[in-house]
């Protein structure tokens, strides 16, 4: 098999593959034993009929199936051997096969090779802020469960009855009970602040383009989601169509951020040895946070 590669844009390469002499006839030898067994050739037997007159009778379709299953098998080839890492689905063209072999090129967006330095993600600074619920913050849980309450009854409830209303022997325990969930909720939202810091500092400190191709797909993957996310919470067709653009909008530069971050986290994981992990960005995000300087 012959591969030659040639660089039309930035992210964009064309792949001419040519197959020839015993490489194609043995897998065209192959595939028509197969079209063989389906076809029915009066004098032969499926399956038994040589090759020549499998062509001779259905040219064709030989042809046609031979395109459908090796050139797929092909391109494959091709991106291994030449080390090309393609991110889009192949624009295949100029496609030729004769009786002894198959010529084809195929367009495709190749993914930027970028370097992470470990300068740029050990040590670096978190603005931090330890968690605490106020006796405001409970007071306001409470009050909102008691209206819940008057909602649902129509009559007003003390501390004490709240809590055996919830289930809890008295008010301590109750306000215990909130205290618990409102700081695990801080908790977590402490955490996606962290998080939403150290992607901003890797997204400024390493500076890359992204082929178009890639952010276009999972632009309109986000797009479809969130869509679909609107659906299920009952909002009319009317007002999706008229919702779609605006988040079409709002979701481009993030769908951009997603698509770079991958870069960097497979980057990073590739330095420290996480690469072949199962979730090499949960190791890569904990690896980060616990050389992290907080502040």
């Amino acid at each position: 098999m012959n591969v030659q590669v040639k660089k039309l844009e930035k992210f964009k390469r064309s792949i001419t593959v040519s197959v020839e002499g015993e490489e194609f006839l043995s897998d065209k030898k192959i595939l028509c034993k197969d079209i063989g067994k389906k076809v029915k050739i009066p004098g032969f037997r499926p399956g038994k009929m040589p090759v020549e007159v499998l062509e001779q009778q259905h040219s064709e379709l030989v042809k046609e199936e031979f395109i459908k299953k090796q050139l797929p098998v092909y391109y494959e080839k091709a991106l291994i051997q030449e080390n090309i890492k393609a991110v889009s689905m192949p624009n295949i063209k100029n496609v030729d096969i004769t009786l002894s072999s198959i010529t084809f090129t195929a367009e495709v967006d190749v993914r930027p090779e970028i370097e992470v330095k470990d300068s740029v993600y050990k040590n670096i600074k978190i603005k931090e802020k330890n968690p605490e619920v106020k006796d405001s913050e409970i007071e306001k849980v409470i009050e909102s469960l008691k209206e819940g309450v008057k909602k649902s009854t129509g009559k007003d409830v003390d501390n004490e009855a709240l809590a055996r209303w919830a289930g809890y022997p008295n008010t301590g325990e109750l306000k215990e009970s909130i205290k618990a969930e409102l700081y695990v909720e801080k908790l977590r939202s402490r955490r996606n602040k962290i998080d939403s810091q150290v992607g901003e500092h890797l997204l400024k400190s390493v500076n890359f383009d992204a082929p178009d191709s890639e952010t276009e797909h999972y632009h309109k993957e986000m797009v479809n989601r969130e869509m679909y996310n609107l659906q299920m919470r009952g909002v009319s067709q009317a007002d999706l169509d008229k919702y779609r653009k605006d988040v079409e909008e709002k979701l481009k530069p993030v769908a951009l951020q997603q698509v770079k971050m991958t870069y960097i986290v497979e980057a990073i994981a590739k330095n420290e040895g996480f690469s072949n992990e199962q979730n090499p960005a949960e190791l890569v995000l904990g690896y980060i946070l616990s050389n992290a300087k907080y502040e």
